[in-house]
């Protein structure tokens, strides 16, 4: 059983979800999302999607809970789908942190920078806060020299060379892991050559068409089809990037 977690100061949401009927992968790493809803049943779909994608998902009854300032998270989504609270949280206290809010319109009800018009589709809302979290692990990786790239359901750990998918190890050879690295970190698009002189070095003499080869078989062991990608984008004439 999984229910919705104690706030430590009188916010528990006492909703249990059985998540047994769900097999999914083991989670050996996590992230964090807080959810600030004084209307915790119409984030319920939210949390169990959430949950099953191998995030820590805490929920909040009130934006003015003190645990709120002291609490580290990759991402804190607030429900405004009821219109602003009269004790709001205060914004540039948190400024530090990336914050979702959930609204009824994007424009009419919250004019912030990251806005999730809710209730929507559960894969729509899952896959921005998925990019909201990657872009801040990327961030934080780049400034710290950590050993790990997250990219949606997808977790690198380049010390120990190896790749997850949604918890699950995929076996690459090194051309492709290193091809899947040198993206992730270039963050733009990459032309055939700056992905040999990556992979290989500058000493390569190879043809740029070898590239193309090993970039297929990636796609094909992280299921990623080439013409919807998901991980892996084409740039005609050019050569390749991360998908949005």
């Amino acid at each position: 059983m999984q229910r919705f977690e104690n706030s430590g100061a009188g916010s528990e949401v006492p909703v249990a979800v059985d998540l047994n009927s769900e097999t999914g992968p083991i989670c050996e790493t996590t992230r964090r999302i807080v959810i600030v809803s004084p209307f915790p049943a119409s984030v319920r779909s939210l949390f169990v999607a959430l949950t099953i994608r191998c995030f820590d998902v805490l929920v909040f009854h009130h934006e003015d809970d003190p645990v709120l300032h002291t609490m580290d998270s990759d991402l804190m989504i607030i429900d405004r789908t009821k219109g602003i609270l009269s004790s709001p949280i205060d914004i540039n206290t948190t400024s530090d942190r990336r914050i979702l809010f959930l609204c009824k319109e994007e424009e009419a009800d919250c004019p912030h920078s990251h806005v999730l018009v809710w209730p929507c589709p559960i894969e729509q809302a899952v896959e921005k806060i998925e990019k909201l979290v990657v872009r801040s692990d990327s961030s934080e990786g780049q400034q710290s020299g950590g050993d790990l790239l997250r990219y949606k359901d997808l977790v690198m750990d380049l010390k120990k060379i190896t790749l997850r998918q949604c918890g699950t190890k995929v076996d690459l050879t090194k051309t492709e892991f290193d091809l899947l690295k040198g993206l992730l970190l270039n963050g733009g698009v990459m032309s055939r050559d700056e992905l040999m002189s990556f992979v290989w070095g500058d000493s390569y003499f190879g043809g740029s068409n070898s590239i193309d080869v090993h970039i297929k078989s990636l796609r094909r062991k992280l299921g990623d089809d080439p013409r919807k990608s998901k991980y892996i984008a084409t740039v005609r004439g050019i050569g390749y990037r991360i998908a949005d």
